[in-house]
This record gives C-alpha cells, sequence and structure tokens, in this order.
C-alpha cells in the first residue's frame, strides 16, 4: 500500500469515526431527554456513562487518525518537494557547461612541491622561488647574510 492509498485508508476511518461520534451525540441527548421525562436517574446515569466512555474512546481515536493523516499528508508534500527539486536540480546540472578545466589549479603548485627539508635542483624549482632567488643574490651581492635583513631596524 503506498501513501496515497494509506492516505485514502485513514481519511474513510476518520469519516467513519466522525459519523459514530454524531450518532454517540444523540445517543447521549436521548437519556438527557429521558432524564428530563422522569425516568429511574440510576439507570439514566448509567447509560449516560457508557456512552460518554465510548464517546471518549471514540474521540481519542479520531484524534490518532487525525494525526497520522497529517504526518501522511506532510509526507506526501515533502516528496513531491524533493522531487520537484530534483528535477530542477537535474535540468539546472543539465544546462550548465562541462568544465574543462580543474578549478583547483591554484593550489597544485603547492601541493606538489617537495617538502621544506628536501631541495630540488635549480632548473626544477617553481617559479615562485624566483623572488627569494633574487633577494639571495642581492644579498650575497652586498655581502650580506639574510641574519643581517632581519636586524636592519637596530642599526
Amino acid at each position: 500500500m503506498n501513501d496515497e492509498q494509506s492516505l485514502d485508508f485513514l481519511k474513510d476511518k476518520a469519516n467513519t469515526l466522525e459519523k459514530e461520534v454524531r450518532d454517540n451525540d444523540r445517543h447521549i441527548e436521548r437519556w438527557v431527554r429521558a432524564l428530563a421525562n422522569g425516568e429511574d436517574p440510576g439507570r439514566v446515569i448509567e447509560g449516560l456513562q457508557d456512552y460518554q466512555n465510548r464517546q471518549l474512546s471514540l474521540m481519542f481515536e479520531l484524534g490518532k487518525t487525525e494525526a497520522k493523516i497529517e504526518d501522511l499528508e506532510n509526507r506526501i508534500r515533502e516528496h513531491a518537494d524533493h522531487e520537484r527539486e530534483q528535477a530542477l536540480a537535474q535540468d539546472f546540472a543539465e544546462g550548465q557547461p562541462i568544465a574543462q578545466e580543474d578549478y583547483l589549479d591554484w593550489i597544485r603548485p603547492a601541493l606538489e612541491a617537495p617538502a621544506p627539508g628536501e631541495e630540488r635542483p635549480q632548473d626544477e624549482r617553481h617559479p615562485h622561488y624566483e623572488g627569494e632567488d633574487r633577494m639571495l643574490q642581492e644579498m650575497h651581492r652586498e655581502d650580506r647574510e639574510p641574519e643581517d635583513y632581519l636586524d636592519w631596524w637596530k642599526r
């Protein structure tokens, strides 16, 4: 049984319970009129208690059934929304061009760079080390050590 069939079954059950509640109300009214007409109060109260207990049971069952109906309707609505969202996402994805490049190309040099302890030969070094190399050449041209550049403000 799928959700739609379950929902129809629960709605039929709720309608039946509502009808029984209305019938029970009529029986209670009949017992109240019997009490007003002067019938035996003990017998009338006994009859009223029976119908009141039945009424409480019916109302409880009706409340549970209506809660199940509401839950099932929400589940059906969410399922339909989910299917609609998937269809829209698929339509959107089909309309998008397929990427010919990797959008993470900018990080690849850092990932492929050797560990800090291992050095590559000069011809294999990555271009972003060129600035460092130029700075070292300039320092050696001026006969300075890299540590001297760190203490330039102390002079």
